[in-house]
């Protein structure tokens, strides 16, 4: 165990050295806060000023903690004898020397001095604070401010009805469309995701792709699908050569619900057609061809499960 304990720390140790760029992938309580105040610490004993210094985190917590831990270091070398201060430099790897002694020593105050304290923050707050230095050439409002969760939560219903109101009144024809496969909760999750995934495999598609045209013809050229319509494929599904379906159909409208019967019969005999026989039924495929529409409607609700009484 001790041996692998001393690798581990070797490991944070060279990862530390400022003259190196490293990239560190671990898990929770594994050290790699510590790692990062070890090579913010390192890098000003190498005599770079605090104010040119910048560490970025994901989140507001672990900015804190980085900043808490590197307060605290910089207090207790401030304030430790030379023996103590040796210790903690060798834990570093840094050789303690009487120029490097009086740095450690003064540091606490450079950190102190800087306005605002040492740049330690998220890689959002960053990013607004260049926004705001530089609004007019990021070609935004120069007195935006960020919208918290619930308020952009709320901006999204808003905009979803808008969307929707606009297509009830006969615009966005997709969206008529796709009113009719989906309930409205339904495409508030379907936007959510569309917007959690724009600026990875979405905006990838489209801006390999172009338009829904051209990302249907690769789509079907993956699958060796062949180009045809959906008349065709609709034509072709309800004349091929289909007993066994038939045979589970009849038996649908004979010893199931009210419902599943309706709706077999209208797979059977193509509603509006004088078909009363199971024996016109032979004849059936040819006629089925000019109900297509009836069987676009009937196959999308019916369950073909009979119940048998």
């Amino acid at each position: 165990m001790s041996g692998a304990v001393e690798a581990a720390e070797a490991a944070q140790r060279a990862a530390s050295d400022p003259r190196v760029s490293a990239f560190v992938g671990a898990s929770a309580g594994s050290g790699k806060t510590k790692l990062l105040t070890d090579r913010l610490l390192r890098l000003m004993l190498a005599g770079a000023p605090p104010a040119r210094i910048l560490c970025l985190t994901f989140t507001r917590a672990a900015a804190a903690e980085m900043a808490i831990r590197l307060r605290q270091r910089l207090g207790l070398w401030a304030i430790a004898d030379d023996a103590a201060l040796d210790d903690d430099l060798a834990s570093l790897d840094v050789v303690a020397t009487a120029s490097i002694r009086a740095r450690a020593r003064g540091m606490f105050g450079l950190v102190l001095d800087l306005p605002g304290g040492m740049r330690i923050d998220t890689i959002h707050a960053f990013c607004q604070s260049l926004l705001r230095r530089f609004p007019l050439e990021a070609q935004i409002s120069p007195h935006f401010r960020v919208a918290d969760e619930a308020e952009t939560a709320e901006r999204r219903r808003a905009a979803r009805e808008d969307i929707l109101g606009e297509a009830s009144a006969g615009q966005h024809a997709a969206l008529r469309l796709l009113a009719g496969e989906i309930s409205e909760v339904q495409f508030a999750a379907l936007t959510d995701q569309l917007l959690a995934d724009s600026q990875t495999h979405l905006a990838r598609l489209l801006g390999r792709h172009g338009d829904a045209a051209s990302i249907s013809a690769m789509q079907a050229a993956a699958l060796g699908a062949p180009e045809i319509d959906e008349d065709a494929l609709w034509n072709e599904a309800v004349t091929f050569d289909d007993r066994a379906i038939r045979a589970a159909l009849g038996r649908i409208s004979q010893d199931s619900s009210a419902k599943a019967k309706e709706r077999a019969l209208d797979l059977l005999l193509a509603r509006g057609q004088v078909l009363v026989t199971m024996a016109d039924l032979a004849a059936l495929p040819a006629r089925r061809r000019r109900s297509v529409p009836v069987w676009r409607v009937a196959a999308g609700t019916l369950t073909l499960t009979p119940r048998v009484a």
